[in-house]
């Protein structure tokens, strides 16, 4: 429920108990907020308890989901466990005799997690089962995904090997971003932009192209691409009004061609990137409020 309904509920309760509205003088047929001022104690209270109510509500969904998430992770021989078990990989040290854990005695927090080189991974079936996808990815700073390295992939392989379970057939998909190309019409309010998408208050000078950057980078890791998702990050820019996807594809592979993307796509290698070459903006002064 959204705070607006927690409250609406408890304010329903309050005006509706006949102590209350004698005490109050309250008129039949009116609601709460004709009734008390927004400034009122009585409107602060509740405005206060039912937003607890919905943070408390959410941390509870947050919490089972997380509960979800480890006590699949921890099924093994299941795709979402292989892919817990290559962020588990760590670069440099070898596993426990027999087993598919490390002996992490004496070693830092800031240690371990240093030696996790795989920060991004995903585990998926192909369809008819017969071998499973493990797409694998590094940070190479400021949150920028890239490939690991081929000491590290060499390294990680053989860990796999070590911990996957017999007759599983495992291939590491450990590629560049597939890359992106678009052209988009940029409908946009001339009070607040320029002809070239420039804020012009200055505070930015190109708005629109750093939410497209932005929604590549903040797209799960081997999450789906969605033409849609895009456009409504594109208008919750100020000053756009309108974003229209003329033309959206991608490819894998520096020599391949790009192919259309039909409203949504899963990157190849789990993530995107995008050249200000492949970029295409053609900004459009809104009529409207011309």
């Amino acid at each position: 429920m959204t705070i607006a309904e927690f409250k609406k509920i408890m304010t329903d309760a309050f005006i509706g108990n006949e102590t209350v509205r004698e005490t109050y003088g309250l008129s039949d047929g009116l609601t709460f907020e004709s009734q008390f001022s927004a400034v009122s104690l009585e409107n602060i209270i509740f405005s206060v308890v039912s937003t607890a109510m919905w943070i408390m509500q959410q941390l509870f969904d947050r919490f089972k989901e997380d509960v979800s998430q480890v006590l699949n992770e921890q099924m093994p021989g299941n795709a979402a466990w292989y892919a817990h078990k290559a962020r588990m990989f760590q670069f440099g040290m070898d596993l426990v005799e027999g087993t598919d854990h490390y002996d992490n005695s004496g070693l830092t927090g800031e240690q371990i997690e240093a030696m996790r080189v795989a920060k991004y991974a995903a585990a998926i079936e192909a369809r008819d089962k017969s071998i499973l996808y493990v797409k694998v990815a590094t940070n190479g700073g400021n949150g920028v995904r890239q490939p690991l390295s081929s000491e590290q992939l060499t390294a990680f392989q053989q860990y796999l090997r070590d911990v996957q379970y017999a007759g599983v057939r495992i291939s590491v998909i450990n590629d560049p971003a597939d890359e992106m190309k678009l052209q988009i019409d940029v409908y946009y309010d001339p009070l607040v932009l320029n002809e070239t998408g420039k804020r012009l208050d200055e505070t930015s000078n190109a708005p629109v192209q750093d939410a497209i950057g932005n929604y590549l980078a903040n797209l799960p890791f081997n999450g789906t691409y969605t033409s849609q998702g895009l456009v409504d990050a594109l208008q919750a820019v100020e000053g756009v009004h309108i974003a229209e996807i003329k033309s959206a594809s991608s490819r894998y592979g520096a020599y391949a061609e790009f192919t259309e993307i039909n409203a949504r796509e899963i990157a190849h290698a789990g993530y995107y990137q995008i050249s200000d070459a492949n970029l295409k903006l053609n900004f459009i002064a809104d009529e409207e409020v011309l």
